[in-house]
């Protein structure tokens, strides 16, 4: 049966689930997505703490200090990060502080070190005017009790740096999906045997387990067999407990293009066995015991857009994501998109704003079994379905290809 691209990415999407919960330490957590809010059990700063280097102050006693009339205080003492004032900070007086130590007791506020001059014990304050502003006070970015991170937020790096600061050495986090990807096909050849005749090196796997790892899942196994039902079966029968079976090539209907076969040979209940998109139109998807298999096309950009449009947002929300599509921008073709198309087609296109407007270009080596265009590509345009040849200014949508 032949289905809409938004009803197949429904049927697939009513299928998945989010994974089991994992504590995980928080230097293996880039990119994962937690699974529990984090709550700060702390203030920050935990202490008004100085921004710079320079000397802390009664802001109100060196508000009219000059170059021509400075205000003169006596030094009393000199604190460094991580250490902590003897005493509190009195009338007259100034103490020497470095950027991220503790105020002392009394103090409102901070001169900048190039503001002063200094004689002995005495601290000539030149200029004074916003010490005040010169702070950094205890909870003025965080508040203990305050909810710091939702569960469902992907850790990214900045992530990473507030859950140290919050001592979360093990973080709850959504398990990653584990995926088999298997390359069918008997022209098919390991990247490092030499080519023979009618061969091609498996440059699909390697492809795939890319974009399987930026969905946020693990390729467990990477596989390949040859054009036989059984050997396929057998080949998926073997593969290791996993969440998704992905195989390439032999989705078709020609002679060849056995999965729809090997699903019936193993009992995979289908879902469905064309999409209306091109590249990519002949895609098989099926389930067994809760585990989803998907069949896509053997060229290259057909399985590259059919896992884009279909398996990423599986594996997005298997990972616990909230967002499972990439963010697309309406933008003007700054190249003609000479074909027309009976089904919506996905282009690969390089993407620029200047001023204003975003522009978009399609891409040369962009057919169904080209692979080039995907180095370079950051973005994809949208076709709609019964579209004629496009001339350039014509508005059209565009995906974004970028990370999170």
């Amino acid at each position: 049966m032949e289905l809409t691209l938004d009803r197949a990415r429904e049927i697939l999407l009513q299928v998945a689930r989010p994974m089991p919960k994992e504590y995980v330490p928080l230097e293996q957590c880039r990119r994962r997505v937690l699974a529990e809010t984090i709550t700060a059990d702390i203030d920050f700063p935990p202490f008004n703490r100085s921004p710079l280097d320079g000397y802390a102050v009664i802001a109100e006693t060196v508000r009219q200090a000059t170059l021509r009339r400075p205000v003169i205080l006596r030094q009393t003492g000199n604190i460094s990060a991580g250490m902590v004032a003897d005493g509190p900070l009195t009338e007259g007086t100034a103490c020497r502080i470095m950027t991220g130590a503790p105020l002392p007791l009394g103090a409102t506020g901070v001169v900048r070190l190039e503001d002063t001059r200094v004689l002995g014990d005495l601290v000539y304050v030149l200029d004074g005017r916003g010490a005040e502003k010169n702070l950094c006070l205890r909870g003025e970015e965080i508040v203990a009790g305050e909810a710091v991170m939702e569960a469902g937020a992907v850790i990214n790096a900045g992530a990473m740096g507030m859950l140290a600061l919050l001592g979360k050495t093990h973080p709850l986090v959504f398990s990653r999906p584990r995926v088999v990807v298997i390359a069918t096909g008997s022209e098919i050849l390991p990247v490092d045997a030499p080519l023979t005749p009618g061969k091609i090196r498996n440059s699909n796997s390697y492809m795939l387990n890319g974009q399987v790892y930026d969905a946020g899942g693990q390729v467990v196994r990477m596989s390949s067999a040859h054009d036989n039902v059984d050997e396929i079966a057998d080949v998926m029968k073997i593969a290791p407990e996993c969440d998704l079976v992905i195989t390439i090539g032999g989705a078709s209907v020609g002679d060849y293009d056995l999965i729809g076969q090997v699903y019936k040979a193993m009992s995979v209940s289908p879902l469905f066995c064309r999409v209306r998109m091109k590249p990519g139109m002949h895609v098989l998807a099926g389930v067994k015991d809760g585990r989803l298999y998907l069949g896509l096309s053997g060229n290259p950009a057909a399985a590259a857009i059919s896992f884009e449009n279909l398996a990423r947002p599986v594996l997005m929300k298997m990972s616990g994501r909230q967002q499972c599509y990439r963010p697309r921008v309406q933008a003007v073709l700054a190249a003609p998109f000479n074909k027309t198309t009976d089904a919506i087609r996905f282009v690969w296109a390089r993407c620029w704003q200047k001023q204003k407007e975003i522009y978009v270009e399609p891409l040369k080596h962009s057919s169904s079994g080209m692979l080039r265009a995907a180095i370079v590509a950051n973005s994809l345009i949208v076709i709609p379905e019964n579209s004629p040849p496009l001339p350039v200014g014509t508005p059209v949508e565009a995906i974004l290809l970028m990370e999170p």
